[in-house]
């Protein structure tokens, strides 16, 4: 049986001065990473509860004067970095181990009423104070929602909820953002992919049966049974393996032009001509002419991997997003005139040939959702059919997934080419592609 954690009770106390609030935070950090290894999670709450909360003498004393330090210096910054830290310190241990149930009684800790009382030892006004401000905040609303409560003061659920795997590459990307957070939000938005993957191929299996009963898996989407018909016209406009083949033959190519080069055939590689007098002027406007003009400097210069993640990034930019970070005026045309999959295929075709692009795909469409967000979801009907949209093309286009359009048998008539007449199979694929 493990020993409980005392080593440091009657150790002589460091000193901890202005200078050194870094190690002060280390203190605090070492603790709950030492403690998590002998105690229970209820001792462990126990701690954190008396440390953060109560702000009274632990099992380790120096924890708590370094507290007491980063307090009486007045860094309210630093404290909040350091408490968000501990609690994905905690959280990633007792996700890995299944355990949600002690994530979310770590968060509730903060709805204590305590916090809310008046006091007149200073130190502990000063920490309810800090408390009071970080119940408040962003970061304790996303603590709360990656630990699966629900947010603090929300009275209905709110329609970018959906969409979280992409808000959490935003958390996953802010290297101002303490290393445990980031990591507990890269896991948890690829297991909401995987999630949504899986829901996805069970219930269009289902639908697809023709049984006439009643789908046992939820629907994934909001796109309703005409998620089916969607899927059959993304594999039928090609057909998956000839938007995978087209994209390593075009990869395949790339080492042997320049830059300009590489931009015109890119453009060619989309099915965007730069003479086509039928493409519209905001897509002329906001993506080819700002494509031929990116590092124009460069156009003699042979390809790069470098040069390619900057021109597929930018790409992603120019489809989704103008100057201000705001929806980008191609995107704005596509979704007044109903036209969602072509856009979402130039997205596909990109990822394809750059995967690495899919970051930067995420991080753009969750500026997009939070610019949308701040409307109702009846105003932004549009721009969530285009995510439910993106959202089952990247799922039938993942490295580990295959979906296949086979046509069943028809005695009556082997010509036909109706839809209604080809079943969506899905399975599990090994990526064998030379795209990297």
């Amino acid at each position: 049986m493990a020993q409980p954690y005392n080593q440091h009770k009657s150790e002589q106390i460091t000193d901890i001065t202005a200078g050194s609030i870094d190690q002060a935070q280390q203190y605090i950090y070492v603790f709950f990473l030492e403690i998590i290894k002998y105690y229970q999670c209820e001792e462990i709450l126990n701690q954190f509860n008396l440390l953060f909360i109560k702000y009274e003498e632990t099992h380790d004393i120096r924890a708590y004067h370094a507290l007491g330090e980063i307090i009486f210096h007045n860094k309210e910054n630093e404290f909040k970095y350091t408490l968000l830290r501990c609690c994905y310190i905690l959280n990633n241990n007792w996700a890995i181990n299944g355990n949600i149930n002690a994530c979310q009684q770590l968060v509730d800790l903060f709805l204590s009423n305590s916090i809310g009382i008046a006091t007149r030892i200073t130190k502990l006004k000063i920490l309810r104070k800090w408390l009071q401000a970080f119940t408040q905040s962003e970061e304790y609303n996303t603590l709360r929602s990656l630990s699966g409560r629900s947010r603090v003061n929300k009275n209905y659920y709110q329609w970018s909820d959906r969409f979280s795997s992409y808000l959490l590459t935003l958390d996953y990307l802010d290297l101002n953002k303490p290393p445990e957070q980031r990591q507990y939000a890269e896991t948890l938005s690829q297991k909401i992919k995987k999630e949504f993957k899986f829901d996805l191929a069970l219930y269009t299996a289902h639908i697809d049966s023709k049984l006439g009963l009643s789908p046992k898996r939820k629907n994934p989407t909001t796109l309703g049974d005409g998620i089916l018909i969607l899927i059959k016209r993304i594999l039928s406009k090609q057909g998956s393996e000839n938007f995978r083949n087209s994209a390593t033959t075009f990869y395949n190519q790339i080492s042997n032009m320049t830059f300009l080069e590489f931009k015109q055939n890119l453009l060619g590689y989309l099915s965007i001509s730069q003479d086509d007098l039928e493409i519209p002027e905001v897509m002329r406007l906001t993506v080819v002419q700002k494509l031929i003009y990116l590092q124009k400097h460069q156009n003699d210069t042979n390809m790069t991997f470098s040069l390619l993640h900057v021109t597929c990034n930018r790409v992603l930019q120019y489809l989704l997003l103008n100057e201000r970070r705001k929806p980008s005026e191609f995107l704005q045309l596509s979704l007044e005139s109903n036209n969602f999959l072509n856009p979402v295929i130039l997205l596909l075709k990109i990822v394809l040939i750059f995967p690495d692009g899919r970051l930067y795909l995420d991080s753009y469409i969750a500026e997009l959702i939070k610019f949308y967000s701040l409307y109702d979801e009846t105003e932004c009907r549009a721009f969530i059919n285009f995510l439910d949209i993106l959202n089952v093309t990247l799922a039938i286009f993942d490295q580990d997934t295959e979906y296949s359009l086979i046509k069943m048998k028809n005695e009556n008539n082997l010509s036909d080419v109706s839809l209604e007449n080809y079943r969506v199979f899905s399975q599990s694929r090994k990526y064998t592609d030379s795209v990297s």
